[in-house]
C-alpha cells in the first residue's frame, strides 16, 4: 500500500525535519469518506506526514467504539494516515476539555509535530483563536456563575457568559459541537505552550451526529445506526475501508455493541454504593444521589439514562459516568497527563516519524513488551489500567476475545 522512505525524503543528515509533519485528534468511530476527504485535503495543503491520534477502544459519547482500535487504525492508515496513536481511555471517554488536552498533550510529546488540523463549522482559525481567549478569561469565569445556577448545562452557561462579555460574533461560534471541541483543541496548546501550529477545514455536507445525508457523506453516528441495524453502509466508505470492517465482522473483538454489555453495566451500577458513585469522574455537586436513585428504580440502561440527564446534565456526561463506573475508573485513576505513547500502526511513512520521534519524543514510546517494562511503576499503572479496558471491551463483540495484552501482535505495519 505504502512505499518505505528513505532520511532523505523527510529528515537531512542533521535530523532536522524538512518535510511537514501533519497530525489529526480522531475517533474514526468508523473511518467513513469525510474523514478521508479531510486527510486528503491536509495532503493538498503541504502534509508530507500524518499522524492520528486516536481513541482507543471507548470514546467520547461514554460507550464501545463500533469496531476495535485495530481495525479502525487499518482504516485509518488505508485512509490516508501514516501512524496512528492511540489516546488512552481516561482521555478519550471524557469531555470535551480533558479529550483535546490528552489528545493536544501527546501530539506535542513527539516532538516533531508542526501542525494540527481540525474540522470546524465556521472554518475561520482567528474567529477560532478569540473564542478561545475568550473562554480563558476569568471575567467570563466569574459571569458562569449565575447562569450555572439556574440549573443549565456549563456548555450553555459559558456560551451566555461569552456573548455577555464578547458579543454574539463570539459567542455564536460556541453553539457549534466541531467549532467548540476546535476551540478546546487551541485552549490546549496555549495552556501547554506548544509549537504546533492549528488549522482548520470548513465543515460542510452532514453535520456533526446528524442522520442526513449528502451525496457520499454521512455522520459517523449515521453509520454506526445503519451498521448497528444490519444495513449496508459502505456508500459512504471508501472501498479500502469497508472492506477492511466487513472483514472484521468475522473476527473478534469486533466490539461496539452496548447491548453486549448491558447486564454487566446494570450490575456494576446496582453494586455501587454513593461513596463509590462520588468517586466517579465527571460526579459533582451531589449527583450521586441522582444516579444512585435512578439505579435502584431503572430497569434498563436508558431508563436509568432518562431519569439521570437533565438541562443540567447532558446525555453525554451521564453516559461516560455509566462507562466510569462499568470500567472501575475512579477520579483517582485520571492522570493529569497521558505518561507513554502507545503506536497502534504506521506504513512506510510513519516508520520515518517513529525514527525521528525516537529522537526528539519526551514521552516513552511504547510498541512492545520490553517497553511496557521500562516505564516506571505510575506509568504502568495506566497501562494495566488500559490493557484491563481492552480486555472488556471484547466482552461487546458479537464474539469475545482477551485482546489487550497481545501488544506486539496487534500493532499494524503496512508497506
Amino acid at each position: 500500500m505504502s512505499m518505505a522512505y528513505n532520511t532523505e525524503y523527510g529528515f537531512d543528515m542533521n535530523g532536522k525535519n524538512n518535510r511537514k509533519i501533519s497530525s489529526v485528534i480522531c475517533e474514526y468511530n468508523p473511518f467513513h469518506n469525510g474523514h478521508e476527504y479531510m486527510l486528503k485535503k491536509m495532503r493538498e495543503n503541504g502534509a508530507d506526514y500524518i499522524v492520528a491520534c486516536m481513541s482507543g477502544n471507548f470514546v467520547q459519547r461514554g460507550s464501545p467504539a463500533i469496531y476495535d482500535k485495530y481495525t479502525r487504525t487499518r482504516a485509518a492508515l488505508c485512509g490516508g494516515a501514516d501512524l496512528v496513536i492511540e489516546l488512552p481511555v481516561t482521555f478519550s471517554c471524557a469531555g470535551a476539555e480533558r479529550f483535546a488536552y490528552g489528545g493536544i498533550y501527546l501530539l506535542d510529546s513527539l516532538g516533531c509535530v508542526d501542525e494540527i488540523v481540525f474540522g470546524s463549522e465556521c472554518g475561520n482559525i482567528d474567529f477560532l483563536r478569540g473564542a478561545a481567549l475568550a473562554v480563558e478569561n476569568k471575567r467570563v469565569s466569574e459571569t458562569m456563575r449565575s447562569f450555572l445556577e439556574t440549573g443549565v448545562t456549563f456548555a450553555c452557561a459559558r456560551q451566555t457568559a461569552v456573548e455577555k462579555i464578547y458579543g454574539r460574533e463570539i459567542s455564536d461560534i460556541l453553539s457549534e459541537p466541531n467549532n467548540i471541541l476546535a476551540v478546546e483543541y487551541i485552549k490546549a496548546l496555549n495552556r501547554i505552550g506548544s509549537d504546533i501550529m492549528p488549522s482548520t477545514l470548513k465543515r460542510t455536507g452532514a453535520g456533526h451526529d446528524s442522520c442526513n445525508t449528502h451525496q457520499n457523506i454521512a455522520s459517523a453516528k449515521h453509520i454506526r445506526y445503519i451498521i448497528e441495524k444490519g444495513g449496508n453502509a459502505d456508500s459512504y466508505m471508501s472501498e479500502c475501508a469497508s472492506r477492511i470492517f466487513s472483514d472484521a465482522k468475522n473476527k473478534p473483538p469486533v466490539g461496539g455493541r452496548m447491548s453486549k454489555l448491558e447486564g454487566a453495566v446494570l450490575y456494576s451500577l446496582r453494586m455501587a454504593d454513593k461513596g463509590k458513585l462520588f468517586e466517579l469522574p465527571e460526579v459533582s455537586e451531589g449527583l450521586e444521589n441522582r444516579i444512585y436513585s435512578a439505579v435502584k428504580g431503572g430497569k434498563s440502561l436508558e431508563e436509568i439514562i432518562d431519569s439521570i440527564k437533565s438541562k443540567r446534565y447532558t446525555r453525554s456526561r451521564i453516559c461516560r459516568i455509566i462507562m466510569y463506573a462499568f470500567l472501575n475508573i475512579a477520579k483517582a485513576d485520571m492522570p493529569e497527563k497521558p505518561g507513554y505513547i502507545k503506536i497502534l500502526g504506521f506504513n512506510g511513512r510513519g516508520r520515518e516519524i517513529l525514527k525521528k520521534a525516537k529522537e526528539t519524543s519526551s514521552l516513552p514510546i511504547v510498541m512492545r513488551y520490553a517497553d511496557i517494562g521500562r516505564l516506571g511503576a505510575e506509568r504502568k499503572k495506566m497501562f494495566e489500567l488500559e490493557s484491563r479496558c481492552d480486555d472488556i471491551f471484547a466482552l461487546s463483540g458479537e464474539n469475545t476475545d482477551i485482546c489487550g495484552r497481545n501488544l506486539t501482535e496487534k500493532i499494524i505495519i503496512t508497506d
